[in-house]
């Protein structure tokens, strides 16, 4: 399984002073000791905004074990999307209606002029999407996407789109091939019994798996098992008390029917 960052730097530190590079290894190791990351921060360039998405108070919390899981930083992530909105290479798409529930903030800091950007932006976005168009929906929208956290009111009804760590896909992938099935294949027979209640899923909340590496995994599905699998996704969230999103029950179906790589 693989480790946190903080280890995979130590052991880079490691390396790096067994090949002779002391500079080098000293410059990570301070940015990796106590508060070393002001070191970082003091040469980063441009003044930041502060940014607030409100959002369901466990969507928020699902963003933060994502970001754990995956060792990203939503800041990152929400400029990330700004750029590539001004860029034209994507636009966030439009807003249903969001459920209601407790609400929490996910406070961010963006770059100031990216924001101001943006923002000069906006009108100009909306009449290309053809549909109003905020700062926070660029954001959000973004971010879950590359977190793999789906969202009710922007669901697609024939796909699901999700993020895994990347050596859980190629272990799925490759036990699936040896299998001679696909891993849209298993997936959806075991939506089925998850509908049909043969199959009950173990825990559905991230594991510490912490992996820097994400994938994405998009798998198109016929539309009633799709619409079974949200329905069962809210209700699984009602009775845990936390969010379960359509993307974590496949990740436990496909790890339950096809395993997970051994431990390094």
């Amino acid at each position: 399984m693989a480790g946190s960052i903080r280890p995979v730097l130590a052991e880079t530190v490691t390396f790096l002073k067994e090949a002779g590079q002391y500079e080098k290894a000293a410059a990570v190791e301070a940015v990796t000791g106590p508060r070393g990351y002001l070191l970082l921060q003091r040469t980063e360039e441009g003044d930041t905004s502060p940014l607030s998405l409100t959002v369901q108070a466990d969507l928020a919390q699902a963003l933060r074990d994502a970001a754990e899981e995956f060792e990203v930083v939503l800041d990152a992530l929400a400029e990330e999307a700004y750029r590539l909105v001004l860029d034209g290479e994507w636009l966030p798409p439009a807003m249903g209606r969001s459920k209601g529930g407790s609400k929490a903030t996910v406070q961010l800091q963006v770059d100031k002029r990216l924001r101001q950007d943006v923002q000069a932006a906006l009108a100009r976005l909306k009449e290309e999407a053809g549909y109003k168009i905020t700062e926070s929906n660029i954001a959000l929208s973004h971010i879950c996407e590359e977190l793999g956290i789906e969202r009710s009111n922007t669901a697609k009804p024939d796909s699901i789109d999700m993020r895994f760590p990347k050596s859980l896909v190629g272990h799925w992938k490759k036990a699936a091939k040896e299998r001679g099935v696909e891993v849209e294949q298993v997936a959806e027979d075991g939506i089925r019994a998850l509908l049909d209640g043969s199959w009950q899923p173990g825990s559905v909340r991230r594991t510490s798996w912490s992996e820097s590496g994400r994938q994405r995994l998009w798998l198109p599905m016929d539309e009633n098992l799709l619409t079974g699998l949200r329905a069962k996704a809210d209700a699984l969230s009602e009775q845990l008390g936390y969010l379960v999103y359509p993307g974590a029950i496949v990740r436990a179906i496909l790890t339950d029917r096809l395993g997970e790589p051994a431990a390094e």
